[in-house]
């Protein structure tokens, strides 16, 4: 089905919690900590206060220090019916379904590929992000998920109290293109999105079955804007 580019949308929002940490920086910080109180032993407590203390302790400062550092702020992600934003919605691009060549985990990540490249998640910090888009793109895409029953089972139960339920941001029309025409799509109103991959038509143009996901397309419905 073609749906008119105007309405109202929800995606799910999944931001990773604070206290998510990888091993690296867990592995910096218990060094750091280890380090930073042998020098404190040598320097404070030893019975004859050791000048080498002074190293291990300004070393342990420093290493607990890149660990604090090194945790990069939780990246956003959103998950819903016209694709995925990794980042700031205001700022980053949608990735739209039919844009995926592919979708698979490999070494701890979800990755997501496409003719722009690829986008990796890791399992570790957006295990809720990528159970959702595993399972909305099986159900749009799955001929491009490449997702074993092994990996299947190391990700989260799906729920749906997972990940808040937010409006849509609404599609960004300038300078895009109808998928089947190359024609410029100007107004809003003349824009159609297959319902299941996000695929963008001009309403004079839409083919009989999708070019993104090959699913049968109908006329545009109309629908209030949202």
């Amino acid at each position: 089905m073609v749906a008119p580019a105007a309405g109202e949308r929800f995606e799910r929002s999944f931001v990773p919690g604070a206290g998510t940490v990888s091993k690296t920086e867990l592995a910096l910080g218990m060094i750091g900590c280890a380090v930073l109180g042998a020098g404190v032993y040598a320097v404070v407590l030893a019975p004859a206060g050791s000048v080498t203390g002074w190293p291990l302790l300004l070393g342990g400062l420093v290493l607990a220090g890149l660990a604090f550092f090194a945790s990069p702020a939780a990246t956003p992600v959103r998950v819903g019916e016209l694709g995925i934003i990794v980042g700031d919605p205001a700022e980053a691009s949608r990735l739209y379904w039919h844009e995926l060549r592919a979708v698979r985990v490999r070494a701890g990540q979800l990755r997501l590929e496409s003719g722009q490249g690829t986008v990796a998640l890791s399992l570790a910090v957006h295990a809720q992000a990528a159970a959702r888009i595993v399972a909305e793109a099986g159900q749009r895409i799955g001929e491009r998920l490449d997702v074993s029953p092994k990996a299947h089972e190391r990700l989260p139960q799906l729920s749906e109290a997972e990940g808040e339920r937010v409006p849509a941001a609404r599609l960004r029309l300038a300078g895009q293109k109808c998928l089947a025409s190359g024609v410029s799509i100007t107004f809003e109103s003349d824009a159609g999105v297959c319902s299941n991959c996000a695929a963008l038509y001009h309403v004079g143009h839409v083919p009989a079955s999708c070019l993104g996901c090959a699913r049968p397309l109908a006329p545009v419905e109309t629908r209030a804007a949202g």
